[in-house]
C-alpha cells in the first residue's frame, strides 16, 4: 500500500510540472519591458500628419507565430497610463516561433484638418503638447498575443 502511495505521489507531482512552467512563463511575459513613443510626420491630401507610434521589440517563445500583442503602457514609475494592441512583424508580416521583432500602433494622430481648423502655428502646438505627453511611456507590460 505504502509504495502505491508513493507512485501515486510521484504521478501527481510529475502531472502539475507543465501547469508549473506554463504559470512561471505567464509571469515572466507579465514583466514590464521598455517600450517608447516616436513622432512620425505624414501627409495626405488635407496636408501634413503627426502620428505618435508605440513600439516594442517581443521575443516570440510561444511555439506559434505572433501577429499582435495586446499591452498595458506605463511610465518610469511603471504607474498605468493606458492599453492598447500593437501590430507585430519579424522578417515578414510576424514574428516566427523562437525569432524577435518588432510590435507598433499608432497611439494618437495629428492631421492636417488641424491646421485648416487652428492654423500652422495652433497646429505645432498641438503636436508638441501631445509629444510631451507620449514621451512620459517608458514601459509596457505584454497582457498576451494574437496569432
Amino acid at each position: 500500500m505504502k509504495i502505491w502511495s508513493n507512485h501515486y505521489l510521484l504521478l501527481s507531482f510529475l502531472a502539475a510540472l507543465p501547469l508549473l512552467a506554463l504559470s512561471s512563463s505567464a509571469q515572466a511575459q507579465a514583466e514590464p519591458v521598455p517600450c517608447s513613443v516616436s513622432l512620425e510626420f505624414d501627409s495626405d491630401t488635407k496636408g501634413s500628419i503627426a502620428n505618435y507610434v508605440i513600439s516594442l521589440q517581443v521575443k516570440n517563445t510561444t511555439g506559434r507565430t505572433v501577429t499582435g500583442t495586446s499591452i498595458i503602457y506605463q511610465d518610469t514609475d511603471q504607474k498605468y497610463l493606458g492599453n492598447t494592441l500593437l501590430k507585430c512583424h519579424g522578417s515578414g508580416p510576424a514574428i516566427k516561433p523562437g525569432s524577435y521583432g518588432e510590435c507598433r500602433s499608432t497611439l494618437q494622430k495629428v492631421d492636417g484638418e488641424f491646421i485648416d481648423a487652428f492654423g500652422t502655428e495652433k497646429w505645432t502646438e498641438i503636436v508638441n503638447a501631445q509629444l510631451k505627453t507620449m514621451t512620459d511611456i517608458a514601459f509596457c507590460e505584454i497582457l498576451g498575443f494574437s496569432y
